[in-house]
């Protein structure tokens, strides 16, 4: 029997037979990266499901006793129709933010809808918005300051409405789990390769639990059973809403927190120098 040559070339049908192999590998990694993605994701849509009829139950609840207690016949006074009234009124508010909340989410994950992008300037984008925030009385019991880097200079392309809505959120946080009279900080500055803008909301309040940071931005999970467990806090989608809008640019998010000493929640966005 002839014996093969060790430095014979392999031949066309060896190495096809081979890139066949590999090119079959490589796309059932893929089929099982995705079935696992699909597998996450159909998770977190009925754990959501399951949260937001909880949501929907507990103020509907409260609204039919609320309107039985006043079709009761019983003698009321002013102050029982006013605390019957205000319960209504703030449950329904509460249904209103979680029905809007829950479309805005659905239609800025629908890639389907182009965003609004404008380019401009970054740094007049965001001491702009700075000082339109601080005028609102809702700051006025804290310390509020912006830390702007000198070398941003460049422009950003952004849905400016939805980045707004962003630091909104992030804003509105950082006041609501902070003590009067304590530091609220935006801060902005650039990546090592000037391709992307840190942009960070700072507070010195009430901070989140180590194993509570890699859940916050889920559908599921909510900002005020993190820092205040029990409490009745808002529709819990927010956060969810900020990672879906700066996906949506192209950006990540992030949160930085140490209980009791406070917060960094951080977002980035790409950059033209």
């Amino acid at each position: 029997m002839m014996k093969k040559n060790p430095f014979e070339e392999p031949s066309l049908e060896s190495e096809t037979a081979e890139s066949l192999s590999a090119k079959l590998l490589a796309t059932t990694t893929q089929l099982i990266k995705a079935n696992d993605e699909l597998k996450r994701l159909e998770k977190e849509r009925s754990e959501m499901l399951a949260n937001i009829s909880h949501d929907l139950r507990a103020p509907i609840t409260a609204i039919r006793s609320a309107i039985d207690y006043l079709h009761s016949g019983k003698n009321l006074t002013k102050e029982d129709l006013d605390s019957s009234l205000g319960l209504i009124d703030r449950r329904t508010r509460f249904l209103e933010n979680l029905i809007q909340d829950m479309y805005y989410l659905f239609c800025i994950e629908d890639t389907s809808k182009e965003l609004s992008l404008e380019s401009i300037p970054a740094a007049s984008f965001f001491e702009e918005y700075f000082y339109d925030a601080i005028v609102d009385t809702r700051y006025d019991a804290y310390q509020m300051h912006l830390d702007l880097d000198s070398h941003i200079i460049g422009s950003i392309k952004i849905d400016i409405q939805k980045i707004v809505r962003v630091l909104d959120n992030l804003f509105t946080n950082a006041a609501k789990y902070s003590p009067a009279d304590t530091d609220i900080t935006l801060k902005c500055e650039l990546s090592e390769d000037s391709h992307f803008l840190f942009i960070k909301v700072i507070d010195h309040g009430v901070g989140i639990p180590a194993e509570n940071l890699p859940l916050l931005f889920n559908r599921t999970y909510t900002v005020s059973s993190a820092r205040t467990p029990g409490s009745i806090g808002g529709t819990g989608l927010g956060l969810s809403i900020v990672k879906a809008i700066i996906e949506r640019h192209q950006g990540t998010v992030g949160c930085t927190s140490e209980e009791g000493k406070g917060s960094c929640f951080f977002f980035t966005l790409p950059y033209t120098p």
